[in-house]
């Protein structure tokens, strides 16, 4: 889980940290490896940046967003967006609950892209996007 430090800052994980890693990807980055950022909110644990227009228009390419590590042993929000991350990579979706346990469905917001779906058991870690910063 990401330490604090007193300004409050999270660490930007490099986009690159997706590229397939076996494990939580946070677990393979150095953090000598990222930048920090002030972040507007508690609660965060890490910052990451959006690539693609599959999430727009409500997280733009170049966005920036403020995700939290949770457990979804315990609970996962449905219908709510999440980064997960799978040895495919980090996936920026909404997700929704399957009649399988143990698919969930990740759905983009941009209509041209279809919906899909991702075992559960190869989800390395899931993080719940807390807010997104986009430059206007």
């Amino acid at each position: 889980q990401g330490t604090k430090s007193p300004a409050d800052t999270v660490l930007v994980l490099p986009w690159e940290a997706k590229g397939g890693l076996i494990g939580d990807f946070v677990d393979g980055i150095q953090q000598y490896q990222c930048e920090r950022i002030v972040s507007p909110i508690r609660g965060a644990d890490y910052a990451m940046q959006v690539v693609g227009d599959s999430m727009s228009p409500d997280y733009p390419s170049g966005s920036i967003i403020l995700i939290k590590r949770i457990d979804e042993a315990i609970f996962v929000e449905w219908g709510k967006v999440y980064v997960l991350d799978t040895p495919n990579g980090a996936v920026i979706k909404r997700v929704r609950k399957t009649d399988d346990p143990n698919l969930v469905e990740c759905i983009s917001i941009n209509p041209s892209y279809q919906p899909f779906t991702v075992d559960c058991r190869h989800i390395n870690g899931w993080y719940r996007v807390l807010m997104v910063m986009a430059a206007k």
